[in-house]
């Protein structure tokens, strides 16, 4: 055997090595893209699909006649144009937008069904072609998962400002609320007033119709509240049967007819429990006070209202007493 014969030899030894070593790597990748629940599409630069795996069939909905087809097919129309866009930008300037990372977007099943997906995208360039691979994954469940958290979270968020019998907003929401009104009053030198609003003698209708009944007369009040209040107002229930109204933009003289119009309304109520044959009229005590460039913080701002209220009680209640700083 002369050297010419050997090289041959030596030559086709290599040869089988490699295809060997082709085929070994074939066999691998079939068996990655043919076990993994993620679709894999490789396209060319005309944006015709060559490979997909089964996931990708079963993914969209397609057999194999999805070979072939435009990768616009599994994408809804008015997604097309700035796909094809993306595309010619890349393959004309080499800068990526979106290639060697992972997106959120809209794919469409063969019936038209369009459900959300997760892209990671690659280009590749051999024999003076480029194709680009994608790996799409079906975040349909994880976006329905994410919805129902989104909405357990508000109704969280929910119970977390709302007090529980009434649907106002709690205590520590209204001092939230109250803090930002009085950090903006004292920013823009704006109006801002409170009302802090007792139940008369709720403890004798309590102690007399049960708390079935005390707990229909909040909710009744509370609407009424909220009915009569603007929609840049806050109503809250303070504690028991007491309630505090924050009226932004709103001066003492504001406040106090505000007020004595509530107490009115309220005095004309009856509440009724046709069940067990109760009626009642409510009465209502109320004390106001109004943020002055001497107001040190919302605790003096309630602490004002609560001095009031407690003066309205005082003096036989069913009144509206507004605070007056003492002369000095």
């Amino acid at each position: 055997m002369n050297s010419h014969e050997e090289e041959i030899k030596r030559l086709n030894g290599a040869l089988g090595i490699l295809s060997r070593q082709v085929k070994m790597l074939e066999e691998r990748y079939r068996a990655i893209t043919e076990t993994v629940v993620d679709a894999i599409i490789s396209i060319d630069e005309e944006g015709r699909i060559i490979i997909c795996n089964p996931a990708t069939k079963k993914i969209f909905g397609y057999e194999d006649e999805i070979i072939g087809s435009n990768i616009t097919t599994l994408m809804p129309e008015r997604y097309r144009n700035a796909h094809q866009n993306g595309m010619n930008r890349y393959l004309n300037t080499g800068i990526p937008k979106i290639i060697g990372s992972t997106v959120e977007v809209v794919g469409m099943k063969k019936d038209g069904i369009e459900f959300p997906i997760e892209l990671s995208l690659s280009a590749w360039r051999t024999d003076d072609q480029c194709y680009f691979t994608g790996i799409i994954r079906d975040i349909t469940e994880r976006k329905q998962m994410e919805h129902i958290l989104i909405e357990d979270n508000k109704k969280l968020e929910e119970l977390s400002t709302r007090d529980s019998l009434t649907n106002v907003y709690n205590r520590r929401y209204a001092y939230r609320l109250l803090e930002y009104e009085f950090n903006r009053s004292k920013r823009y030198k704006t109006p801002l007033s409170c009302l802090l609003i007792d139940a008369d003698h709720f403890k004798k209708i309590n102690d007399r119709h049960g708390h079935q009944f005390g707990d229909k007369v909040l909710v009744y009040f509370a609407s009424l509240l909220q009915k009569m209040t603007r929609t840049t107002d806050i109503v809250s229930r303070f504690g028991g049967e007491e309630f505090l109204v924050i009226l932004p933009d709103i001066d003492m003289k504001g406040a106090a007819g505000f007020a004595e119009r509530l107490r009115e309304t309220i005095s004309k109520q009856k509440i009724e429990y046709k069940e067990e044959n109760i009626c009642v009229v409510l009465t209502i005590s109320i004390g106001t006070s109004s943020f002055t460039e001497n107001t040190a913080n919302i605790t003096e701002l309630i602490n004002q209202a609560d001095i009031a209220l407690y003066k309205a009680k005082r003096l036989g209640r069913n009144r509206v007493c507004c605070y007056k700083p003492p002369l000095k």
